[in-house]
């Protein structure tokens, strides 16, 4: 009995009926699908292109910038460029939905299922389904508020007091009381939404089916029995988790068959060609079959929904839900559906070249090779404080090419060498540098564990770091602005002409103003945009060097920054496996807290023969997988 009960529990009529609907009509519903996609793709993507060429890269503008893109995305024309982004995608959604909606209709009701009358009608309705996504997103956006406001609050109460490093690096409690708030804040809005949404989903085939208003389909389904609401939630409850175990079970499954051939390659073959393919199969047929999950998940929800709200209004049209022996022919049936010879051997082909095709992309690269250089995140080096003297000399001990440091100014126009808006997280006091004079400064200590000299103890001059480096080591001056101020790129500039470090120095900055200013003061210095976000062609702008974010640094960017000439710094690189990543990729330099680590694995790869390099990137590649898969 108890069996019998959760077989109950977990093969809900409901569910089982949908699954059915699902077998019989998968074909028809995949040819919709296919063409939903298309439409949306060929007429959509011309579209954004356009709006975001005239709403952001006005004129001939190569491209923008961190400070740029921000602006335009809290701007009205940015909000309204995001507004039409999420309706085209919301309205793909839902134009894909309806025509499942149909099919299920047209099939219950013993009528012929085709797409071609599906596309007829749901053109018919294309206008409708427009306005249910503008209000859909409309609602989407009045939902942040709440969240906006509760976090706001959280971040008010709690983080206010210093610059946000401090607490994101000292992580004091404030910092985890702000993240338990906030996290409890968030948990209880995601929550919210999910229920509000799910129970208003049957609202869809309830406006589509054509005799109801918006209001009065919202009001029939908001009004249906509290019982038939949670069976509801359930079902789709219990669908969402097992297409994510579905997944997560598929992807494992494929690594480890994709981990034996590749071994098995390496052992049987001496070209590497063969352990490439491998990998590429892996690629292919991971996408392949989430594409695949992804279809049947939706489509079985889609149906779900729509058999779900005839459940209730019209129980008259609705089939008895097949046995379990029934169910299970059908579905094999289904998944046996390619083992016919002529299919088989099609998928067979696919599968072959999609392998080919995408490992020839993996191996596609540059083999040039250029000169690495090592560079110390904040001249951070053997446990020194931040940006000061004694990592300096720590980083000069190491051997370490460049030190990166970050300057700004004192309140009396002094060039200092400091990250943070405040003094609280490096010394211990709240005051702003630009509330405090380079004399007062002298009398601050910063905080340390080590054992370094009192003298050195201190927030150093950028004159002081540059006549310890000079004829020692490179240093990459980083201009930090909280506020504009062109005279800090004027003072940086005049201090590296007095010690005549001009081919020692390179001088970048996150704020693009700044980086044209320098590009004018002083063409003959080394000159750099350090991107954390930003659209257009960066390797076609005016500089000598990009700073990028590791997650940025794509292949294809690194490619085009080296065809441009552009050296490629990326920041801020501490994990051992993307180390040895960034360095295959070929880029100029890795800027790290961790700069002796970065050394050992220059040394280890550079006596790695080009094949064995690929098979590390390989490696690499599964690697990354595996965490995916494992959550970590």
């Amino acid at each position: 009995m108890r069996l019998n009960n959760l077989y109950n529990f977990f093969f809900d009529g409901l569910l089982k009926s949908s699954w059915r609907s699902v077998v019989l009509l998968w074909k028809p519903i995949a040819l919709w699908t296919l063409i939903v996609y298309l439409l949306f793709t060929a007429l959509s993507a011309p579209f954004l292109l356009y709006l975001l060429d005239w709403s952001v890269f006005r004129g001939d503008r190569l491209f923008v910038g961190n400070e740029d893109l921000i602006r335009f995305i809290i701007s009205p024309a940015g909000i309204a460029y995001l507004f039409s982004l999420i309706l085209i995608t919301l309205s793909g959604i839902m134009i894909r939905y309806a025509g499942i909606f149909q099919m299920v209709l047209d099939h219950l009701l013993g009528n012929e299922v085709s797409v071609r009358l599906t596309a007829i009608r749901i053109a018919a309705r294309v206008h409708v389904l427009l306005k249910v996504c503008a209000i859909t997103v409309a609602g989407m956006v009045i939902s942040l508020i709440p969240l906006a406001i509760g976090l706001g609050l959280v971040y008010q109460i709690f983080l206010t007091e210093f610059d946000l490093n401090y607490y994101w690096y000292t992580t004091p409690p404030e910092w985890y009381r702000a993240l338990t708030f906030g996290g409890i804040w968030a948990g209880l809005w995601i929550l919210s939404l999910l229920l509000i949404t799910a129970s208003l989903l049957p609202a869809l085939p309830a406006y589509l089916e054509g005799s109801k208003t918006i209001r009065e389909a919202v009001k029939e389904v908001w009004q249906a029995p509290a019982g038939h609401t949670l069976r509801f939630l359930k079902v789709i409850g219990l669908v969402a988790i097992f297409w994510f175990i579905l997944r997560i079970t598929t992807d494992a499954i494929l690594l480890t068959v994709f981990l034996f051939l590749a071994d098995w390659a390496i052992q049987s073959f001496e070209s590497l060609r063969s352990v490439a393919i491998v990998a590429g199969g892996y690629i292919f047929t991971s996408i392949s079959a989430g594409i695949l999950i992804s279809f049947f998940g939706f489509t079985l929800i889609s149906v779900i929904i729509t058999k779900f709200y005839f459940s209730f209004s019209q129980p008259a049209i609705m089939p008895e839900a097949p046995g379990f022996k029934k169910l299970t022919q059908k579905t094999i049936r289904l998944l046996t559906w390619w083992t016919k010879p002529l299919r088989a051997s099609l998928l067979i082909l696919i599968i072959i070249a999609g392998s080919i095709l995408t490992s020839f992309l993996i191996t596609l690269g540059s083999d040039t090779e250029t000169e690495f250089l090592v560079i110390s995140h904040r001249a951070n080096a053997m446990g020194a404080p931040e940006n000061s003297l004694p990592a300096l000399e720590n980083s000069i001990e190491l051997g370490i090419d460049f030190v990166e440091i970050d300057v700004q100014l004192t309140s009396d126009g002094t060039v200092v060498v400091l990250h943070d808006e405040d003094l609280m997280r490096v010394t211990g006091n709240p005051r702003q540098i630009a509330d405090i004079t380079a004399d007062e400064l002298k009398d601050l200590r910063l905080i340390t564990d080590g054992e370094h000299p009192d003298s050195l103890l201190h927030v150093p001059t950028l004159d002081e770091f540059l006549e310890r480096a000079k004829g020692r080591i490179g240093v990459m001056i980083e201009l930090k602005y909280y506020g504009f101020a062109p005279e800090l790129a004027e003072k940086t500039i005049d201090l590296i002409r007095e010690y005549e470090m001009e081919d020692q120095v390179l001088v970048k900055s996150l704020n693009f103003r700044a980086v044209e200013q320098i590009r004018n003061l002083a063409p003959d210095i080394g000159l750099g945009y350090v991107s954390a976000v930003a659209a257009g062609d960066l390797s076609r702008l005016p500089i000598h060097f990009l700073s990028v974010n590791q997650a940025n640094a794509t292949s294809e960017l690194i490619s085009r920054a080296q065809r441009e000439g552009m050296g490629m710094f990326v920041w801020t690189v501490n994990n051992r496996e993307d180390m040895i990543d960034i360095v295959l990729k070929g880029v100029n330099g890795i800027i790290t807290d961790h700069p002796e680590l970065v050394i050992a694995i220059i040394e280890d790869v550079g006596d790695l023969t080009t094949t064995e390099r690929l098979l590390l990137q390989l490696g690499l590649l599964f690697l990354e997988t595996q965490a995916v898969l494992s959550g970590e």
